[in-house]
C-alpha cells in the first residue's frame, strides 16, 4: 500500500533532507575574523573595500571546506566612525569574541594605533590600512600585531623620490595632519635625504580645515617646487579646491598620501582634480594586473559592487590587502591546529610561501617582521574625475 505524504509535510521533509546534505563546514561552528572600521564616515570608501576583500576571500576558503577540517569563517564588523576612542572598545570586545583568530583596523592610524596598542588582547592584530609607524615599531617584543599596508618610513621616502623624479622639484613643502599619522609622516621628512630634496616649509591643519590658502601662500614664499600632501578626502578636497583658484602658473604639483584615495574625493573637489597636477602613492591597482588572486578578486568585487570594469573599483589597496590577509590567517589557523590566538600568531611568524593579490608572500611575516609589505610594492596613481585612479609612470 501507498501512503501520500500531505502537503503541508513536505516542505519540512524536503529541508531534513537537503539539511542532512550540507556539508560540514556549513553546519559547524564558525571561525570569526573581526573588522573595526569607518562605515559612519560618509564620505570613506575604505571600509566597503576591506570588507569586500575579506568577504572574497572566506566564499573562497569556505567553498573549499573552510578552516580546522570543515569550521566556516565568518566576519565581524563594527563602527568607530573614526574616533579612537571607540575604536579601542570596538577592538577590546571582538578580540574577546570565542573562535576569533584576527582583528582588522581600518584606515584610520590614530584610530588603529589607540585600539592595537591595549595590553592582553592575545590575538592576532592587523592593520590593512592605517601607515603610522608606531603600529608596529612601538610593539613590545612577541607583539600580536601586524601590519599588510603600506608603512610611512618607506611610503613617504617614496613621496618624495616621486617629487624629484617626475616634478624635478628640490624645494618640497608639506602639509600634514596634526595627528598621529601626521607626525609619523613628519619624522621621515626630517629625516635626511640622499636624492638632496630639502623640506622649505611644513604645515599643520587640524581636522575639518576650512582654507589651505595662507599655507600655500607661504609655500609659494619658501621657494617650494612641490607639495607633499598627506590627508584624507576632506582636507585633500579643499587644498585641491584652493590650489585649482590660483593662477595655472602658480599651481605646484602635488604627492599625495593615499588617505584622499580612500574616499569620495571625485565628488569632493570635482573639477580641481583635472586642473591640479597630482600623483597618490598606492600598493596595489586592478588596472592591467595579471596576478590570478587580483584577477579573482576583481571579478567578486565586480560582481558583488555591480561594477562594470576593475577600474571603477574604489579603495582598491583595502580590498587588496584584506583579501590577502584573510588567506594568510586561514593558513596559519589551519597551521596551528586552534584558534589560540598565541599558536595563530606564531603560524604568522612560520608560514609557507603565499599567491597573494598584492605579492608573493615569501613568507608575509617571521618573528623579527611584523610588516608584510615594503618599498618594492610603491606605485603611483591619478585620481581621475570619474574616480577612477590611473596608474602612473
Amino acid at each position: 500500500m501507498k501512503f501520500a505524504i500531505p502537503a503541508l509535510l513536505r516542505l519540512p521533509l524536503l529541508l531534513l533532507v537537503l539539511c542532512a546534505g550540507l556539508p560540514p563546514a556549513l553546519a559547524a561552528v564558525p571561525v570569526y575574523i573581526g573588522f573595526d572600521g569607518s562605515y559612519g564616515v560618509k564620505t570613506s570608501t575604505a571600509d566597503q573595500s576591506i570588507e569586500w576583500g575579506v568577504r572574497a576571500a572566506m566564499e573562497e576558503i569556505n567553498a573549499a571546506g573552510g578552516v580546522l577540517g570543515g569550521r566556516p569563517l565568518r566576519l565581524l564588523t563594527r563602527d568607530n566612525q573614526a574616533l579612537p576612542a571607540r575604536a579601542k572598545d570596538n577592538v577590546v570586545e571582538l578580540a574577546a569574541t570565542p573562535g576569533i583568530i584576527g582583528v582588522l583596523g581600518g584606515k584610520y592610524s590614530p584610530a588603529v594605533l589607540e585600539s592595537f596598542s591595549q595590553p592582553g588582547l592575545n590575538v592576532p592584530l592587523i592593520s590593512v590600512w592605517g601607515s603610522a609607524d608606531g603600529i608596529t615599531d612601538n610593539a613590545p617584543a612577541g607583539s600580536y600585531i601586524f601590519r599588510l599596508s603600506l608603512k610611512d618610513s618607506w611610503g613617504v621616502k617614496a613621496m618624495l623620490d616621486r617629487a624629484t623624479r617626475r616634478y624635478k622639484a628640490q624645494r618640497v613643502c608639506a602639509v600634514l595632519p596634526n595627528t598621529a599619522w601626521g607626525r609619523s609622516s613628519e619624522a621621515v621628512l626630517k629625516a635626511p635625504q640622499k636624492n638632496g630634496v630639502t623640506v622649505v616649509f611644513t604645515a599643520w591643519y587640524n581636522l575639518g580645515e576650512s582654507s589651505f590658502s595662507p599655507m600655500l601662500a607661504s609655500c609659494q614664499a619658501s621657494g617650494g617646487q612641490a607639495l607633499i600632501l598627506v590627508a584624507n578626502e576632506k582636507e585633500a578636497a579643499v587644498l585641491f579646491r584652493d590650489m585649482a583658484q590660483l593662477p595655472a602658473a602658480q599651481r605646484l604639483p602635488l604627492v599625495c598620501h593615499w588617505g584622499m584615495a580612500g574616499g569620495v574625493m571625485h565628488e569632493l573637489a570635482a573639477d580641481a582634480l583635472d586642473k591640479v597636477e597630482h600623483q597618490v602613492i598606492q600598493t596595489f591597482t586592478f588596472i592591467d594586473n595579471k596576478r590570478p588572486a587580483a584577477q579573482r578578486l576583481g571579478r567578486w568585487i565586480m560582481k558583488a559592487g555591480n561594477f562594470s570594469s576593475v577600474a571603477q573599483i574604489p579603495s582598491p589597496v583595502g580590498a587588496a590587502h584584506a583579501y590577502d590577509i584573510t588567506h594568510l590567517l586561514a593558513l596559519a589557523v589551519n597551521k596551528a591546529g586552534t584558534t589560540e590566538g598565541a599558536k595563530v600568531r606564531s603560524a604568522l611568524e612560520n608560514l609557507p610561501a603565499h599567491q597573494g593579490a598584492v605579492r608573493t608572500y615569501a613568507p608575509a611575516f617571521s618573528a623579527k617582521n611584523h610588516e608584510a609589505l615594503g618599498p618594492e610594492q610603491a606605485l603611483f596613481v591619478k585620481f581621475e574625475r570619474s574616480g577612477v585612479l590611473t596608474p602612473q609612470k
